[in-house]
Order: structure tokens, then C-alpha cells, then sequence
């Protein structure tokens, strides 16, 4: 009687987990369904944002959270029967499976719907005439979404990890590896952004007042970071009357003013240019970018201004008459009344050029007082402009950041790391591979515009991966002869080159013993092109290690190019000989017309 009844208790308990699968199995398909659906509304919004349509990626959004809680709901209605589920081996793993899915899915839209509204309210404020200099209030709202939106992609990220191990089928498989390969991407962007509006919350003086070094650099005096500071000023933040231009000047009248005598460098300790320079003179504010590396000069400034008695700064930021041309292209015409001129993106250059070449030097101020003036009527109109302007001024920045138009230096590790992970405060950092990066001191002359640099660089490549690299600077002077302005480019030149190379016969014998830089070492010259003229150098290379071998044979050639900071019309012609047998899995390395930093690799392997 016992073992009867022990049989039908049996065969009860195993009715009761058919019953229990066959409506799990129901449940799990309508939930599947809700959330594969969800799925294909986040994929919409993906390409809805990446169009920058952000009201169709709300409500793709919207749509993705509640498929995903209907996912969820469907699972919560087996009630009762959902422990007895769990407890049958291969509906167990698809009804967790799903419940986690189900879980990071809503996370995941929640997260993205906060991003999307930190997104909205930069690109379409609520209010599109608030200044940027009164943004702050915005910007905290920005960034506590994007908080919100990290927090709930962490969450994510944790529920999808929860499924590892779990034997999926179906498209809960196939939604599994797809959120497992683009969610870390999307939380690198992510944090990206919370990372970049905290920097910038930083930079504009959120938690304190910040101050900060302005200073313009003219390309038409050319040095390794664009050009010859020809104009400072003083940017305040975080005070009672937010983002404020404090003051605005020619260079001179700070680095002549007798309370400043002591802010300089000595000959005798500043870098080998001004030594090499007749006669030898001291570093002062005005050229404290003597070598391509910003954060060096930056700090050096900060330094400087400190000796020279003035309240410490938090930050040098600095530009050329290029960046803000650019800005002019969203900002519209400005006014500069004391010349009775209007001043647009089309003719800023040549004003400021025409100003500081034929102004009497004689004039209070001198040359540089219409690019001062100017400098500080677009900062002013920059700091003045509406909110509906702030995406547009943002992408035309950015651009000039990359281009080295404008460079940004922060004593704040949070801040310097964000512009560092951007490239936009001028470092000059190493890279293996090819390495050729021109530096340029101009002494004298003004005619850093008219100057051409072409550049023959031939690679010989041998099969270990080393290589002979042999690079002819050719500097052409294009302007015509003036006895102010262009006599010559008399310029002190550095080439650097690749990691661990040694200078090789055949090489113009350098004038000076640079040392190396970020692990590059470097061929310097003095070298002046006279007018419709030009002169050469050559250097030669011995590279040990030039191209990295790859776990199939084959090797990568990666080349990296600086070019001079806000100077274009540079030419790179190249020739890249392979060891016989070998051949390029594509397309041999191209020429190349510097308008920026080039970085790329290229695959070969032997035929054999």
C-alpha cells in the first residue's frame, strides 16, 4: 500500500512539473518574444542616436523598457508555478536566463533613456538663451544623468555577467553575446562623457573660483607649438559673474614691466635655442613653448607668472587666430570699434596678419593691439553666446583642439586627464614604429604662413624588422623678399625620430645635441630659406626594431607623423622598400598632406 501510494505520489509530482514546464515553456516564449522585441528597439535607438535623432531614440527607448517589463511580467505570472519551473534542469537555465535578460534589458534602457536626456538638454536646452557663462546649473543636471545612466549600465553589465556559465538557447543565446560585446563599449562612452562634463565642470569653477592663463600664438613666427605668443589674458571662473575675460594685452607690456624682471629663465638654464641664438638670450612668458611638448610650457608659464608676483593659476590654455575663425563660423561678425572694422571668419586672418605687419610699432601697443582687441571681442562674444549655439561652437572646437589650433593645459589631474585622453593638451608622446615629428623655432622673420615643408621619407626594411630610414627635409621660403618681415626663415629645426634609432652616416652634420624626447631622439640644424628659395637636411636612421612582428609571420608597419602645430600645405612623399619576397597585404603606405596628425599601420608578409 505504501509503495502505491509512494507511485502515485510520483506520478503526481511529475504531472505537476509537466504541467509546470508546459506553462513555463508558454510563458517563456510570449517573454522571449517581449524581449527580442525590446532588443530591436534599443538596436533602433542605437542608430537613431548615432544620427543625432534623439526624440525617434526616445521612443525607441520608451517602447525597449516596456517590452522588457513585459518580459518580465509574463515570467511574475506563472506565480506559484515559477519555483516548480525553476526546479526543472533545462527550463531552469531559460526561465533565469530570461529573468536576467529580462533585468539588464530595462537597466539598459533606463540607462540609455538618462544618457539620451543628458544628450537632449546640451544639444536642445531649455532655455537657448542661457550664456555659456551662466551654463553651470545645466551642466549639473547633465551630469548627474549621465551618473544615473553609468550607475544603471554598471547594473546591466552585472546581470548579463550573471548569465555566464548558463547554457542558452535561441535568441536569448544570440541576445546574450550581443549584449556582452557592445555594452563595454557602451559603458567606455559612457564614462567618457561623465568623465568630460566632470572635467569641465572642474575647468569652469563648480566646486571654486578657478583662473587661468590665456595667451595667442602666431603661426607667422613659427615655434614647435604653433607660434610666437604674441598676446595674454586672464580667464576667471567660478566667481559671482561666472566665465569673465579679467584682462587682455600684448605680451610685451607684461614681459617689460619692470616688477617683472625676474620672471625669466637665465640663458645659461633655459633650452639649447636660446643659446644657440645671437646673441644668447633668456626665456621669458613670451616663448615658453620651446619645445613641442605644451604641458611643459604651460607649467613653465605658470611658473613664471608666479615669479612675476601675479595670483597663481590653475590652467594656460592658448590659441591661434585659426581657432578662432572658426569660432566666427558659429558665432557670426564681430565689431572691433576701436579700428572701426568688422572682423568675420573669412577675414580674420588676413586682418590680423595685415594689422601686425603694417600697424606703426611706434602705436601704444604696437603691432599687437588689433589682435589683442580682437582676441578679446570674440572671447567676450564666446562667453556671451546662447545655449542653441553651444553644440555647434562645441563641434568647431573640437575640431580646432585636434587640429592643435588650440591647446589646453590644467594643474587639476581629473582635468589634464580628460584633455590628455583627448590629445587636446599638446603632449608630445611617444609612439613606437615610424616616428617622425618636426619641431621649428623662428628667430626673426614673420613669414611662418609662406613657409612649405616637404618631406622625402624612404624606409628600408629588412626581414627581422629593422630598418634604415633616411628622411630630406626640404624648407621652401614662398614669399617674396622684405627687408622687415622676410630676409630668410632663419629657424632652429629639430626632426625626431623612432625609438631607440641611432643617428647613421650620411646624415647633415646637426648644430646642436637635442636631447631625446619622450624616448625620441632627435637631428637638430639651423636653417634659413631665402626668399623664393629653399634649403635641405638630411637624417639617417638606424632602427633595430622599426616593424613588430605578428603571431602569423607577417609584420606591421605603423608610421606616425606630427605635423607642426596650425601650419598645413606640409607634404610627406614615401617610399617604403620591403625585403625582396615580401609583399603589402593591401595598398602600400600613401603620401601624405599634413593638415594633422597621422598615425596608421600597414601589414606585409613574405610570399613564401
Amino acid at each position: 500500500m505504501g509503495r502505491r501510494r509512494r507511485r502515485l505520489a510520483l506520478v503526481a509530482a511529475a504531472a505537476v512539473l509537466v504541467v509546470a514546464g508546459v506553462f513555463a515553456a508558454v510563458h517563456l516564449k510570449t517573454a522571449g518574444s517581449k524581449a527580442t522585441s525590446g532588443k530591436a528597439a534599443l538596436l533602433r535607438a542605437e542608430a537613431h542616436l548615432g544620427n543625432g535623432d534623439i526624440e525617434p531614440a526616445r521612443t525607441d527607448l520608451v517602447e525597449a523598457k516596456a517590452d522588457f517589463a513585459g518580459a518580465k511580467d509574463e515570467l511574475d505570472a506563472l506565480g506559484p508555478l515559477l519555483p516548480i519551473g525553476k526546479a526543472i534542469p533545462f527550463v531552469r537555465v531559460q526561465l533565469r536566463g530570461t529573468q536576467a535578460f529580462a533585468r539588464a534589458g530595462q537597466r539598459l534602457s533606463e540607462a540609455a533613456i538618462e544618457l539620451t536626456n543628458a544628450a537632449s538638454a546640451v544639444a536642445d536646452p531649455p532655455d537657448p538663451n542661457v550664456p555659456v557663462a551662466d551654463a553651470l546649473v545645466q551642466l549639473r543636471s547633465v551630469y548627474a544623468a549621465l551618473q544615473r545612466g553609468l550607475a544603471a549600465l554598471d547594473a546591466s553589465i552585472d546581470d548579463v555577467a550573471s548569465l555566464n556559465g548558463y547554457r542558452l538557447v535561441g535568441p536569448l543565446a544570440s541576445a546574450r553575446r550581443d549584449l556582452v560585446e557592445r555594452l563595454p563599449e557602451a559603458r567606455a562612452k559612457a564614462a567618457r562623457a561623465e568623465a568630460g562634463v566632470r572635467a569641465f565642470l572642474a575647468f569652469a569653477g563648480d566646486q571654486r573660483p578657478r583662473r587661468y592663463l590665456v595667451f595667442s600664438q602666431n603661426p607667422d613666427e613659427v615655434r614647435p607649438t604653433g607660434g610666437f605668443i604674441g598676446t595674454y589674458g586672464v580667464l576667471t571662473a567660478g566667481g559671482p559673474d561666472g566665465l569673465t575675460l579679467e584682462r587682455y594685452a600684448g605680451i610685451e607690456t607684461w614681459t617689460r614691466a619692470p616688477e617683472h624682471e625676474q620672471a625669466k629663465v637665465p640663458v645659461a638654464d633655459a633650452p639649447l635655442v636660446f643659446q644657440s641664438v645671437q646673441p644668447p638670450s633668456n626665456q621669458t612668458l613670451a616663448n615658453v613653448n620651446a619645445t613641442p611638448d605644451w604641458p611643459t610650457g604651460a607649467e613653465l608659464a605658470s611658473e613664471l607668472w608666479a615669479k612675476g608676483g601675479e595670483p597663481p593659476v590653475d590652467g594656460v590654455l592658448s590659441f591661434t587666430p585659426d581657432f578662432l575663425a572658426r569660432m566666427l563660423t558659429v558665432l557670426g561678425p564681430v565689431d572691433v570699434p576701436e579700428f572701426g572694422e568688422t572682423v568675420t571668419a573669412a577675414n580674420l586672418i588676413e586682418r590680423a596678419d595685415f594689422h601686425t605687419h603694417e600697424e606703426p610699432a611706434e602705436l601704444v601697443g604696437g603691432r599687437k593691439r588689433f589682435v589683442s582687441e580682437v582676441v578679446r571681442v570674440v572671447l567676450q562674444r564666446l562667453l556671451d553666446a546662447p545655449a542653441q549655439q553651444w553644440r555647434d561652437l562645441a563641434k568647431v572646437a573640437a575640431k580646432g583642439f585636434d587640429a592643435r589650433e588650440a591647446l589646453a593645459w590644467s594643474k587639476e589631474a581629473p582635468v589634464e586627464e580628460v584633455l590628455g585622453g583627448l590629445g587636446w593638451d599638446g603632449a608630445f608622446s611617444g609612439a613606437g614604429g615610424d616616428f617622425v615629428a618636426p619641431s621649428e623655432f623662428e628667430f626673426t622673420a614673420k613669414n611662418g604662413r609662406g613657409l612649405r615643408r616637404t618631406f622625402d621619407h624612404r624606409v628600408e626594411l629588412r626581414p627581422d624588422g629593422s630598418a634604415r630610414v633616411t628622411t630630406d627635409m626640404t624648407v621652401a621660403n614662398t614669399l617674396p623678399p622684405d627687408p622687415a618681415y622676410n630676409i630668410d626663415s632663419q629657424s632652429y629645426v629639430t626632426l625626431y625620430g623612432p625609438r631607440d634609432a641611432t643617428i647613421a652616416d650620411g646624415t647633415d652634420p646637426p648644430d646642436a645635441d637635442e636631447p631625446p624626447l619622450a624616448g625620441h631622439p632627435s637631428a637638430t640644424w639651423l636653417m634659413a630659406a631665402p626668399p623664393l628659395g629653399e634649403v635641405h637636411r638630411r637624417v639617417v636612421w638606424e632602427v633595430p626594431r622599426l616593424a613588430a612582428r605578428q603571431k602569423d609571420g607577417s609584420f606591421a608597419y605603423r608610421l606616425t607623423w606630427r605635423h607642426l602645430a596650425a601650419h598645413t600645405g606640409d607634404v610627406v612623399r614615401l617610399e617604403i622598400e620591403l625585403p625582396d619576397g615580401w609583399r603589402w597585404d593591401e595598398a602600400p603606405p600613401p603620401s601624405i598632406q599634413l593638415t594633422s596628425a597621422y598615425a596608421r599601420s600597414f601589414r606585409y608578409r613574405s610570399r613564401k
